[in-house]
Parts: structure tokens; sequence; C-alpha cells
């Protein structure tokens, strides 16, 4: 059973995250109004691309949680990488609710909006800290750390710059980020077991 259940979340993560991406792309083609230039991409939350946009939201948080479940029972719940798991998981229910609290609720969009941006990354970055295997570290790292310049310093470098660049630029491309770490996490969890493990140290 609990072979079957890591292998299950795995699934989901690739899935869920490759079903965000192009619920979110499609969404964006079809709106009438959406550019990349101008917009935020939660600007979709409302309007008539909303059911799409905000679906995404939901569906893709749903799955990144169940992935985040996969990845609690292959580490464990020891160190730094259980916290890693819980952030990933408080971000997972922050993106679900996204597509709940939309733009026409300033506030609690602003917050839910900023966990999902903030802290599946710093879980990345815990659990690579804490992983005994060299690729696994360093790619965990790398995207964690890549993901948060991404939503916090390009936006600063994109306003200084002469171009017309929306804040759905950065957002995407953290969200690209992010997929790419949980589709390689989510490979790994396909191929359980395997003789290396992905458990890492306490």
């Amino acid at each position: 059973m609990r072979m079957r259940f890591i292998w299950l979340s795995g699934l989901c993560g690739i899935f869920g995250s490759i079903l965000n991406l192009v619920m979110v792309f499609a969404a964006s083609i079809i709106s009438p109004w959406f550019r990349w230039d101008t917009n935020a991409l939660s600007d979709m939350g409302t309007g008539e691309v909303s059911l799409i946009f905000n679906s995404a939201m939901i569906l893709g948080g749903f799955f990144n949680f169940l992935f985040a479940l996969g990845i609690r029972e292959k580490l464990g719940g020891e160190g730094l990488q259980k916290y890693g798991v819980i952030l990933i998981m408080l971000g997972s229910v922050s993106l679900a609710l996204v597509g709940i609290f939309t733009v026409s609720y300033p506030i609690y969009h602003g917050i839910v909006a900023l966990d999902t941006f903030i802290l599946p990354p710093i879980g990345f970055i815990l659990i690579g800290l804490s992983s005994k295997q060299s690729t696994i570290k360093k790619f965990s790292i790398i995207t964690g750390i890549a993901a948060l310049m991404t939503i916090l310093i390009l936006p600063v470098i994109l306003l200084i710059l002469p171009f017309n660049v929306g804040f759905a630029v950065p957002e995407i491309i953290e969200g690209l980020i992010v997929a790419v770490w949980i589709i390689f996490m989510g490979i790994n969890l396909l191929k359980y077991p395997q003789k290396t493990p992905l458990r890492t140290n306490g």
C-alpha cells in the first residue's frame, strides 16, 4: 500500500503541474483582454476565463498536496526535510486558495498568493540541504534559489529596465521552475522502490 501511494503521489505531481500550466496558458490565450506586458496572472481570476484559471489553481493545489504527501512518506519526518515538505504542503493549500480568494478579495488574495510563491521554493532548499543524494541536493537548492530570485528580484529588474513587462512574466517563470522541480521529484517517486533511496539526513 505504501509503495502504491508513493507511486500515485508522484503521478499526481507530474500530472498536476502539467495540467496547471496548460490551463493557465489556455486561459491567457483565449482571454480577450489579458496581456503579458501589463497584467498579472491573477487578473484572470475574474472575468471571461475565471472558471478556467481558478480551476487551474484549485486542481494544481490539490494534486501538489497529494504529491507532497508522497514526498513526506518517502523522505520521512525528521530534520530539515520535514519542514521543507510542510512548506510545500502549505504552498499547495495556498495555491488552491488563490482560485477561491481571487483579486476581488485583495487582502486574502495577497496573503495566499505570496505564500504560493515563497513557501515551496524555501521547501525545496530545505530538502536539498538535507539530502544525501548529490543530484537531488544540487537540483533542489538551485531550483529553490532560482524560483525565489525570479519572484523577488526579477520584478525589480524589469521595473528598472525600459521594457513593458507585466507581473505575469516573473509569475509564470517561477511557476515553470516549480513545475520542473515537482516533475523531477515526481519521476523519482515513480521509480520507487529503488536501491538508492530519496531519504535524507535527519
